[in-house]
């Protein structure tokens, strides 16, 4: 992000990116330059004169993506620069979505029983001491139910990050994979979408039903009296509408809007309507549910 607006002399990236010794800069430059998203540009002399500047389009596309993702989710101090407190909450983002957490918040609140027997492996005691990491950084909230017990939650702010995360995989699928290979398996997409899916309303919708299949996944949901969409296979017995692509194609509609790769059966307007409006609340500037008529497109 330091080198989005030109390249930096390596002191003057040291001073920029704050919170890190020179030395962890450096190592970490050597990494971005190895995987082609930084590019080091030496010129002779005494002393030597190094450059760092992002590669076109790889690295560029990483930084809009980051950009676009920071202007819709992340908080800014007064002087419009976003603190090293949400910066650093993306960290704890990447943890939470690798131990596949999210594959059992998305179902609705958990309990600290409940998620420890999720996919990821870990025991209760890890399970309870990362949810309290990611409480920190604001992609759950602890409740509790009519018993008083605890329970787990994601939050909006953790929902509206599958924006980032699909917007990773799709980078990622461009630049970085090998032809023929996937950056993100059916399964992880229909993950981001699941999770994405309840920042959506549509209540003029009411009582309808949708088959979305992510590549061999596949998600059924809902339209609730609310608008609200519901998933779950004996919730919706029957469909209006089905929608089917390849991983790349659902990326793509997450990240940039575009519905090219999808194609629909029955009911096309309810996907296209469903669709653009999850575009909307993922990419919208500030609380969703206010300034949806605000998109930000990705590069």
């Amino acid at each position: 992000m330091a080198l989005g607006d030109s390249g930096l002399r390596t002191k003057e990236l040291t001073e920029r990116v704050r919170g890190y010794t020179p030395r962890t800069v450096y190592r970490y430059t050597s990494k971005l330059t190895e995987i082609g998203i930084t590019e080091r540009h030496e010129e002779a002399g005494v002393p030597s004169k190094v450059t760092h500047s992002l590669t076109n389009p790889c690295g560029r596309e990483l930084h809009d993506l980051v950009e676009a993702y920071a202007t819709a989710s992340l908080s800014r101090l007064p002087n419009g620069e976003i603190d090293a407190h949400a910066w650093g909450s993306l960290t704890l983002l990447a943890d939470l979505w690798e131990a596949r957490m999210i594959e059992v918040l998305h179902r609705g609140p958990q309990s600290p029983t409940e998620l420890s027997r999720g996919p990821h492996g870990l025991s209760y005691h890890q399970v309870s001491r990362r949810a309290s990491l990611f409480a920190i950084g604001g992609f759950i909230e602890e409740r509790q139910d009519n018993g008083r017990r605890r329970r787990y939650a994601l939050t909006e702010r953790a929902r509206r990050a599958m924006a980032l995360v699909a917007g990773v995989g799709r980078w990622r699928q461009r630049h970085l994979v090998a032809e023929g290979e996937m950056a993100m398996t059916p399964g992880e997409a229909a993950s981001a979408l699941r999770t994405a899916l309840p920042l959506v309303a549509l209540p003029e919708q009411t009582g309808k039903g949708l088959q979305i299949k992510v590549g061999t996944e596949k998600i059924r949901v809902r339209i609730e009296d609310h608008g609200g969409l519901r998933e779950g296979e004996p919730l919706v017995p029957n469909v209006d509408g089905e929608a089917r692509g390849k991983v790349e194609a659902w990326l793509d509609a997450l990240v940039t809007g575009s519905t090219s790769g999808i194609r629909t059966e029955g009911d096309s307007a309810l996907t296209e309507t469903l669709l653009s409006h999850l575009y909307r609340a993922l990419w919208a500037s500030g609380e969703p549910e206010r300034q949806l008529a605000q998109s930000v497109p990705v590069a």
